[in-house]
């Protein structure tokens, strides 16, 4: 895992790292291969670099100077004087004897294959000025790949806020460690991919930085082991409280996106008609006797899509994993220890008796405040996804896809969690991963058929293959 931080935290770090005694050169150049190495995907013939006056700047140049050594022709933009730049900036100036002044001009051509961003440091606050707006304004609607170094410039990398304009990356290269701001407010718009590379900070240094967050990587997940001579009840038998007249197709997609990510049999229990269910599933008319019965064989159970008002008191004698949902999510009640819920923000927001929604980071804390008062796991779904679980540091989930806002993708996501709760994964572990196999769906899917059309069925579709993508991942 990575450890996500505030810039002044990664700032700090930095700085006692060479007060120590480690290069300070040696990690901009080790910066500027990385950055470097993350450009040639795009197999560019040019690349223009947008250098600041900072050591984000000379990160840049280092990178033009990794990209010219493999053959890439570098042009270099200088938006400041050298005597007004950092040291170590202006020595990697003087191996770019045709760069252009930058400083005044009042229009920007980017006639290029790739642009580097290394106007400003992950301490910037407040409004781009002057001619480095227009170029940031120029480099967004130039139709070319960009890849910000640490932070997009213009992105307030502790708030996640951009006061005017910030430059909309295609991929971001944290350094070290990921800024929060990366995640907050605006800043997800703008950072494009975001990876996490390493620039030489020995690890004696990176334990020292004090964390807000972590990234997972799918290598810290394990999928349910499966054993040659399972039946389907081994496999796992996961029961639904779900569904109504109205909403007749949440039931349905939670079943059946349960059964593709390995449930082995899946019953759902629904208070009202809602119509013909697909072969694979059991349906069965709500009946408390008969879901009590039920939950004595089942190894887990979802409660929530679809499901319009039901009385929850029957949950605290529920003795399964759960996961909740939608309807299921209901302000006052009290759900059993390690129960999985999943709210969207609006839906946080009822659980929390909210009116309207504040700033993310006070909408975070709540968050952090709320498992720990009730003992649950918290999954608040967004573009990223926060987990938050009792005594542990929340985790920012980053696979997925903006089409997955469409209706039906939670519904989607608690049968993936619940077949892996049914698997006997652990609570955490479940929504974790739950979480990643849903956004790597909405990824292959959104590539197979676009953003914009697509439906959680189709996710569904994609589970098999984001299965196949997750344990190659591991290999």
């Amino acid at each position: 895992m990575f450890k996500v931080v505030f810039p002044k935290e990664a700032a700090r770090i930095d700085q006692l790292a060479i007060s120590a005694g480690c290069s300070e050169e040696a990690f901009v150049m080790e910066a500027g291969r990385k950055v470097a190495t993350r450009c040639l995907p795009f197999a560019p013939k040019k690349v223009t670099l947008l250098v600041g006056k900072g050591n984000k700047g000379a990160d840049c140049l280092a990178a033009g100077i990794a990209l010219k050594e493999r053959g890439v022709e570098v042009e270099a933009f200088f938006f400041f004087l050298s005597d007004s730049s950092s040291p170590i900036n202006q020595k990697l100036r003087a191996l770019f004897p045709k760069h252009i002044d930058a400083s005044k001009k009042e229009t920007f051509a980017f006639d290029t294959d790739l642009i580097i961003d290394g106007l400003f440091g992950t301490g910037f606050t407040g409004q781009v000025k002057g001619n480095m707006e227009t170029a940031i304004w120029m480099a967004n609607c130039a139709s070319k790949p960009i890849i910000a170094i640490d932070l997009p410039s213009g992105l307030n990398g502790t708030t996640g806020m951009v006061e005017n304009v910030a430059i909309e990356a295609t991929a971001t290269v944290a350094l070290g460690f990921a800024k929060i701001g990366c995640f907050l407010r605006k800043g997800w718009n703008h950072v494009g991919k975001l990876s996490v590379e390493d620039f030489g900070l020995p690890l004696q240094w990176q334990e020292k930085a004090h964390a807000v967050a972590w990234l997972p990587e799918k290598k810290d997940f394990t999928l349910p082991k499966i054993v040659r001579n399972r039946h389907k009840y081994e496999a796992g038998y996961l029961v639904g409280v779900a569904g109504s007249s109205t909403l007749r197709g949440a039931p349905k997609l939670a079943g059946l996106a349960a059964l593709r990510a390995g449930a082995g049999i899946v019953r759902i229990f629904h208070k009202e008609e809602i119509g013909e269910m697909p072969n694979e599933l059991i349906g069965q008319k709500w009946n408390l006797q008969e879901l009590k019965k039920e939950l004595k064989r089942a190894t887990a159970l979802f409660i929530g899509p679809g499901m319009g008002k039901l009385s929850l008191r029957f949950l605290k004698e529920c003795p399964i994993p759960l996961i909740v949902d939608a309807d299921g999510l209901q302000e006052k009640v009290i759900y059993p220890k390690k129960a999985i819920l999943t709210p969207h923000r609006g839906e946080m927001a009822r659980l929390l008796g909210w009116s309207s929604l504040p700033f993310e980071e006070e909408l975070l804390f709540a968050c952090a405040q709320f498992v720990e008062r009730h003992q649950v796991i918290l999954l608040l779904k967004g573009g990223p996804t926060f987990l938050f679980a009792h005594g542990k540091m929340p985790l920012i989930l980053m696979h997925g896809d903006p089409g997955m806002a469409t209706a039906g993708s939670g519904d989607v996501l608690t049968g993936i969690i619940g077949a892996l709760l049914a698997q006997k994964l652990p609570p955490y572990e479940a929504a974790a991963l739950g979480a990643i196999l849903h956004g790597i769906a909405g990824e292959i899917a959104a590539a197979k058929k676009g953003s914009y059309g697509l439906i959680a069925s189709d996710l569904i579709d994609a589970l098999p293959e984001a299965y196949r993508v997750f344990l190659k991942s591991k290999t």
